[in-house]
């Protein structure tokens, strides 16, 4: 019976007993980057900043972006309309600095007020409550309603007109100059000018009349401080010179300052009795030497070389004459006589040097200890003399201190008489003020582009915000970068019917099926030896595309010439549902002896074949766990060139994890943009911890338009393509001996896979 495209032919057992078993082989599969530990997936490295990644949040909420634009350019330009037209006028000064000098001296710098602190003070002065109430006052601005109500009193309107001036003030230095704009804004256009102008005269007839009280009060400080420094100054000159004459203090000139003779003959004493301790040392010197027959002087004794000289030729004459007669022999002895007296007056001479040396020393002491007994006996006179002066010195810095502030007023008293008389201003009058032809507020093509940057940038802040709040698994960088996974293949998402399905995927040029076709060449690659021989595709929850999936690629790798068997492995909710009364099925083949072929459904796809579930069982999990089922999928693979489980979802029951145990490989059906990251990282862990070889993920459902910029190559040739999962049946009454109903799972008959 032929039924949605699978059927069950009466010769359908003959067929499948012809096909050649395959030789079992060993393949290599592809590691994900995160490895089979279960602890690596959801955990993939971030990159860092990716413009395209950048790009593609932008475009995907782009009419967002452009309505909260659009409305706060609305907003803004509407706000601007309604704005009271303000009008500007700008009188421009140059402020010179003047350096504070109250009081000065020779030894005493000016007080240099820095030129920051100095121009903002002229600022603050600028707008000061006290030059606004005097442009009032002088321009009768109390007078004038547009200032002050006509109820109030004379103080009151004066203070109020004060305080609309300060509030509209502006005041800027041009650049680093000295040069500064004074401003003035009002809604009133000839306001503007005459207010700004009277500003800055004001400002210098109030800065000369600040110099002029402040001169005067100088001078009336200065002749007072004068007076009371001239009085201090006579009392200290006649403590001093009183206590001088108390003390006999008699000071005497010199280079150094003034000094007494006590003091200056204590230091030529000092001199001298250095001189001597130098004399007396060497005396000494001298002497002991010549006590120990080392001095020079008796080398330089002219008796002394005369006497040696003569004992050296009598003694060379005896040492000749001793070869010839004997030391008793009478010439010899008179020889020896003589050379006995010669030494003699030898030591006699050297006694005489010894003694002059002696006394020469004894002089040197006794001129050294006058001396120091002189220095000491001064030393004495000048420590008291010094303990008197300390009294003196107090008093005489005194006198010096009290005469240089006198001095000192005294010059700065001529100073402040001079500029009493003049009357010059460091302000003066660069441009003045002139009537504005425009309004410069409101302004707006400024408000329009400042409103356009804030409102973008809060649609793009709003557009990332909602980025990273979405933790849903939407494109192929989200698989790679968040589970780590390679992606096997992306289905299109595209509205449709229901019937869809069936043309989309028997259109080889629709967006379908050229992306189940990549899928099938992905999965070509994924090892050496081509796809995998038993391939499992399950899925986080239901309605993820999961069988329709299953079914493309069957029909993909049909198209190849290859045999497929679709094994419907999930027994809670099959997709493939035998008829009332129908045996055949999974749940058959594991629960009593029936062969393969004769439980398999062929389909209208030449080379596309079908294992339906077969009959609910009550515990699909204990069925599933049967070692019977590995010898059926090891049969399946010997049969078919590849053989394609669909299971039921990871996370409610324990199915896929012991289907995916006995698959050569698992890939994981994601659909794009409805199912959050972490429970998709659960699904892959758990297939993980159950040895299951998850080679990579299918996205389905994936919006291209609403992906982005990067994703725009999935969409070339799509146009509307893609398709929707059916709930319809087809039904070949003339070979019918059994039925079988294909339908999707719960909410997968709207959108692509």
């Amino acid at each position: 019976m032929n039924y949605d495209g699978f059927d069950e032919h009466p010769e359908r057992a003959q067929r499948l007993r012809g096909i050649v078993p395959h030789e079992r082989r060993d393949v290599d599969y592809y590691d994900p980057p995160a490895g089979r530990s279960g602890e690596g997936y959801g955990q993939a490295e971030e990159d860092g900043f990716n413009f395209w990644e950048t790009l593609r949040i932008i475009l995907r909420r782009k009419w967002m972006i452009l309505t909260i634009t659009f409305l706060g350019v609305t907003g803004a330009a509407l706000m601007t309309l309604q704005v009271t037209p303000l009008y500007r006028s700008t009188a421009t000064i140059e402020i010179q600095r003047e350096e504070a000098k109250i009081l000065s001296s020779a030894s005493v710098d000016p007080v240099v007020v820095a030129d920051a602190e100095y121009m903002a003070t002229q600022y603050a002065l600028l707008k000061s409550r006290s030059l606004a109430e005097r442009v009032a006052e002088v321009l009768d601005l109390p007078s004038d309603p547009r200032y002050a109500a006509p109820t109030l009193s004379r103080e009151a309107r004066l203070k109020a007109a004060a305080a609309t001036l300060v509030e509209n003030i502006r005041v800027s230095p041009e650049g680093r100059s000295r040069v500064i704009n004074v401003q003035f804004i009002s809604p009133y256009k000839a306001e503007t000018s005459r207010i700004a102008n009277a500003i800055v005269e004001n400002f210098i007839e109030s800065n000369l009349e600040r110099k002029y009280n402040t001169t005067a009060y100088a001078r009336r400080f200065i002749e007072e401080r004068l007076a009371t420094a001239k009085s201090a100054l006579e009392d200290s000159e006649r403590k001093l010179v009183d206590y001088a004459q108390e003390q006999n203090i008699l000071e005497v000139g010199g280079e150094n300052g003034s000094s007494s003779l006590d003091a200056d003959s204590l230091v030529s004493l000092n001199s001298e009795l250095a001189g001597a301790e130098s004399e007396r040392i060497a005396a000494e010197q001298k002497y002991l030497e010549a006590r120990d027959g080392t001095t020079t002087q008796m080398l330089e004794s002219e008796d002394l070389r005369r006497l040696r000289e003569r004992r050296s030729e009598l003694n060379a004459e005896y040492q000749q004459k001793l070869g010839i007669f004997k030391p008793s022999y009478p010439e010899m002895e008179q020889l020896q006589a003589r050379i006995d007296a010669i030494e003699s007056e030898i030591e006699v001479e050297k006694g005489n040097i010894i003694a002059a040396l002696a006394a020469e020393f004894r002089a040197a002491q006794s001129r050294e200890a006058s001396l120091r007994q002189r220095v000491a006996e001064l030393k004495t006179s000048v420590q008291d003399l010094r303990n008197r002066r300390i009294e003196y010195t107090i008093l005489e810095r005194e006198v010096d201190t009290n005469r240089s502030q006198y001095e000192a007023l005294l010059q700065r008293m001529k100073e402040v008489s001079i500029a009493t008389g003049v009357g010059s201003s460091q302000v003066s009058i660069v441009d003045r003020a002139l009537e504005p032809a425009f309004p410069f507020e409101p302004n707006l093509p400024r408000s329009l582009i400042q409103a356009l940057i804030l409102s973008l940038a809060a649609g793009i802040g709003l557009a990332f915000l909602l980025n990273y709040i979405d933790d849903t698994i939407k494109t192929p960088d989200d698989v790679r970068t968040k589970l780590g996974l390679p992606t096997i293949g992306v289905v299109p998402k595209v509205k449709g019917n229901k019937d869809i399905i069936a043309h989309e995927l028997n259109n080889p040029k629709s967006g379908v099926s050229e992306a189940f076709f990549s899928a099938r060449t992905a999965l070509q690659f994924t090892t050496p030896a081509g796809a995998p021989r038993s391939l499992l595709l399950t899925s986080t929850r239901p309605s993820e595309g999961k069988t329709s999936s299953t079914v493309a690629l069957g029909m993909a790798f049909a198209k190849l010439g290859q045999t497929v068997l679709i094994v419907d492995a999930d027994m809670r909710k099959p997709s493939f549902v035998a008829d009332a009364g129908a045996s055949i099925g999974l749940s058959g083949l594991l629960t009593r002896e029936a062969t393969l072929a004769e439980n398999v459904v062929s389909s209208r796809t030449e080379g596309l074949y079908l294992l339906p579930a077969g009959i609910v069982p009550p515990n699909p999990a204990e069925l599933l766990s049967s070692p019977r089922l590995k010898s059926l999928i090891s049969e399946a693979e010997d049969m078919f060139d590849i053989v394609l489980i669909d299971s039921p979802p990871v996370l409610s029951f324990a199915d896929a994890p012991l289907l995916g145990s006995i698959a050569e490989a698992a890939i994981v059906i994601i659909q794009s943009g409805q199912v959050r990251t972490p429970a998709v990282s659960r699904t892959v862990n758990r297939m993980l911890e159950s040895n299951t070889h998850v080679i990579g993920a299918m996205l389905t459902k994936f919006d291209v338009k609403q992906a982005g910029y990067d994703y725009g190559y999935y969409s070339y040739n799509y146009g509307n393509a893609g398709y929707a999962y059916t709930d319809r049946r087809v039904s070949d009454s003339a070979s019918s001996r059994r039925k079988v109903r294909i339908f999707t799972e719960a909410g997968e008959d709207d959108t692509g896979a």
